[in-house]
């Protein structure tokens, strides 16, 4: 069934997002849940914070570094449906492998197959769902796939947390796996429902790829008529947009990969009460902080264009300077609540992102230029972030001050770049546009 302007019909749409953003969670749950096994995986295998750290973040870096878009290129020319159910299986094996994995390198290789199966998925579900929807729509839809993702992060903590929980009570006693420490059982209870969730995704109907022509600007938006004539121009203003997105990556990666540690290592609390505790306000803060964001971008945008969002991102991102304190007040409650804080925060700076590369970019070019911006979300932020904060603490602070100074540290020093960032394009962008005018012809 088909709407009046021959997309298909809105019930069946939306159907489609709800099936994407379940399996938005299901992907960030098999990627993020080892950050509540950290302690009992280096243990069991003799391996340092900074090998998890790798763990965490470099095994997805190395795969969107090589595959993100090449994978986002191939999704422009075949079956998306067909990619994102391929996807599913290969994450899905790579997270019962991790399960079985006996030594740092075999965890590592197992990672790796993780992030390929995942790299797959935004890229082809942002592309089906603009085929679902008209322009009119299309951004709402894109929004809440996006808050998916975000939700995502905290909802891997929260589903990581309950099975930890249900291992830990002896659900798998008298079973073959029953021998098995705790956290291989996680994993393999976590990876195995995937490879079921794949036949979800046979579900959807690869719709109908439609080309969109830019709208024409306006009478009097000169803004957008200038950008859509100048391609170089647009280019130039979405390069400092790209860097703050991804130091937001960054910390969100960072934050998210130590902080569950942080709180079972420094207070002593059991991983599973930390995992569903924390994975509640994260979906919360998380998936309400990038609700939140897109509705502050269409207001802004409504009232001063992207640079005006562009302001918003830029009091967000002063805003979490002194949250980052929090982090290391050294009280479980605060630092409990400083992380969906943060998160709440950094999600608003992420969706007024993304809404301002969409403004400043040409039509033709917004596929292009939303690759590269998860492409570097990525690369910057599963690469360096959690690596970022174990340097820090074991060359900088030391073991004893524990985790808390190296995130604190992070945090503050990505978000103040982040803030600079902003601050300089905002008075370039200005200036150089007050020059265009007063040279423009009268």
């Amino acid at each position: 069934m088909t709407d009046e302007s021959g997309y298909p019909g809105r019930p069946y749409a939306w159907t489609v997002v709800a099936i994407l953003i379940a399996t938005a969670i299901l992907s960030y749950t098999d990627r993020q849940v080892l950050s509540l096994l950290v302690d009992p995986i280096r243990a069991d295998l003799g391996i340092s914070d900074t090998q998890i750290s790798l763990l965490l973040g470099t095994a997805f870096a190395v795969v969107y570094g090589f595959a993100g878009i090449p994978l986002g290129f191939l999704a422009d020319r075949t079956s998306r449906r067909n990619l994102i159910f391929g996807g599913v299986l290969v994450w899905s094996l790579g997270t019962l492998a991790c399960g079985f994995s006996r030594s740092f390198g075999e965890l590592f290789a197992a990672r790796i197959v993780v992030g390929l199966g995942e790299a797959v998925l935004s890229p082809a579900a942002i592309s089906l769902i603009s085929d679902y929807f008209p322009p009119s729509r299309r951004g709402t839809a894109v929004g809440c796939f996006l808050s998916g993702i975000a939700m995502g992060i905290g909802a891997s903590i929260l589903i990581g947390g309950g099975v930890l929980r249900l291992v830990e009570s002896g659900a798998l006693a008298g079973t073959a796996l029953a021998t098995q420490p705790a956290w291989r059982l996680v994993l393999l209870v976590i990876g195995a429902p995937g490879l079921v969730w794949a036949l979800a995704i046979l579900a959807i109907r690869e719709p109908v790829r439609r080309m969109t022509e830019p709208a024409a600007p306006s009478p009097g938006d000169t803004a957008s008529a200038g950008l859509a004539s100048s391609h170089p121009t647009a280019w130039a203003r979405v390069v400092p947009i790209y860097i703050v997105v991804a130091l937001a990556s960054l910390v969100d990666n960072a934050v998210g990969a130590w902080a569950p540690t942080l709180l079972i290592r420094e207070f002593a609390r059991n991983a599973a009460e930390v995992g569903v505790v924390l994975g509640l306000l994260l979906t919360a803060g998380f998936g309400g902080g990038v609700l939140i964001g897109g509705w502050l971008a269409d207001r802004a945008g409504s009232r001063g264009g992207w640079s005006r969002k562009l302001v918003v991102a830029l009091i967000s991102s002063l805003l979490i300077l002194p949250v980052s304190l929090l982090v290391n007040a050294g009280q479980y409650n605060v630092v409990l609540l400083s992380v969906p804080l943060y998160f709440a925060l950094s999600g608003s700076v992420t969706a007024l992102g993304f809404s301002a590369i969409l403004d400043v970019v040409p039509n033709r070019s917004r596929g292009l230029a939303m690759a590269i911006s998860f492409f570097l979300n990525v690369a910057v932020g599963a690469g360096v972030g959690p690596t970022a904060v174990a340097m820090a603490s074991d060359r900088l602070f030391g073991a004893n001050a524990g985790l808390g100074p190296a995130i604190t540290l992070t945090v503050a020093l990505s978000y103040g770049l982040a803030a600079v960032t902003l601050l300089a394009t905002l008075s370039l962008f200005r200036r150089r546009d007050r020059t265009q005018c007063c040279q423009a012809p009268r």
